[in-house]
């Protein structure tokens, strides 16, 4: 019985009103949506994902694949966006 705790006053507003909406109320709800399932929710992000891990899954940090998030960099004066941890030289 534990393991069904509420997540009230365990993660933020944000992370409890994005998973509210998808009646994700119980630890056991996250951690069996874990972490794929839950990115796949609308309104869960990677800062909905990394409140969870702070709270509920200390030390972890789910790492995604290398490529599947871009990130932008300057590069003179224009923006480009490239794959993480790919040069374009």
């Amino acid at each position: 019985m534990a393991t069904e705790l509420l997540l009230n006053k365990r993660l933020s507003r944000r992370t409890l009103n994005s998973l509210g909406r998808h009646a994700i109320t119980t630890v056991d709800q996250v951690v069996e949506a874990y972490p794929e399932r839950l990115l796949k929710l609308n309104g869960v992000g990677m800062t909905v994902l990394r409140d969870i891990e702070r709270t509920l899954f200390p030390g972890q940090q789910f790492q995604p694949h290398s490529g599947r998030y871009k990130t932008w960099s300057e590069e003179g004066s224009s923006h480009s966006l490239r794959d993480q941890g790919h040069s374009d030289k």
